[in-house]
């Protein structure tokens, strides 16, 4: 007589791993829908992502240069450019030929533009965000309904917005081109840089924060170098024997110790 096999532990084995396979696509759906809450229903969008201090450079269809920064998503629409409309979360470098208008959205601001170059930063996890103009220019406003000011601005080289939802504020700012031109050229240059506004460069570069410990050695050295290639690592390597510090990377932030 043949004897049965007992299906019962493979069977069991099998439900396991489909449960736990479910719960990890569910968790990356749910991780997903909550990073993309400005994406219209039945549309399908195409997602470019850079890693933890990577910059990635990315060409669309209609000739659009985007250069995400660090742990940032674009979203673009299924029939783009027909669908000239953008939705990030995140920071990137803009660089938009002239021809109809494109819109990039986020949680807190909408950006139109006939043919800029411009900087946005918005991410869904924090309060603030700003668009700086390098070149054309941009009609920006809220991209929620504000109780207070809905009104938008139009933007020129050399303008920017701040905003703040916690606060629901959106001002009207000038900056200096050079620096963002720097930026976007991916060159991040420090000329007898103060150590906290480097660290603020920095963080901006790479999107990540920067956090200090201990007191520097000697308090009037400053930073001066030219960076452009270099991962977070070789940077900051570059740096710890000429300043005197050393550093940790942590998934969140970087602890520099002096």
């Amino acid at each position: 007589m043949k004897k049965r096999r007992n299906w019962q532990p493979t069977a069991l084995a099998l439900i396991l791993v489909m449960l736990i396979v479910g719960g990890v696509l569910y968790y990356l759906a749910g991780r997903h829908q909550r990073s993309s809450g400005m994406l219209q229903p039945g549309i399908r969008y195409t997602l470019y992502q850079s890693r933890y201090g990577e910059r990635k450079a990315v060409r669309l269809p209609d000739s659009t240069l985007v250069i995400l920064n660090s742990r940032s998503r674009l979203y673009m629409p299924e029939g783009y450019p027909g669908l000239r409309e953008l939705v990030l979360d995140g920071e990137a470098f803009f660089s938009v030929p002239d021809g109809p208008k494109l819109t990039v959205w986020t949680d807190k601001l909408k950006t139109v533009t006939p043919g800029a170059t411009f900087r946005l930063h918005s991410l869904e996890s924090q309060q603030g965000a700003f668009c700086y103009v390098l070149s054309g220019s941009a009609h920006v406003r809220k991209s929620y309904h504000s109780p207070s000011d809905n009104q938008p601005e139009d933007l020129l080289a050399g303008q920017s917005v701040l905003a703040n939802k916690m606060i629901d504020l959106m001002e009207k700012e000038t900056f200096e081109l050079e620096e963002q031109r720097d930026c976007l050229n991916n060159r991040l240059v420090f000329h007898n840089t103060p150590l906290p506004a480097a660290l603020k460069k920095m963080e901006d570069w790479y999107g990540v924060e920067m956090e200090v410990k201990g007191k520097r050695s000697d308090p009037s050295r400053n930073i001066t170098g030219e960076f452009s290639k270099e991962t977070l690592h070789e940077m900051l390597d570059a740096l710890q024997d000429s300043i005197g510090f050393t550093y940790r990377i942590t998934r969140d932030k970087v602890v520099i110790k002096f």
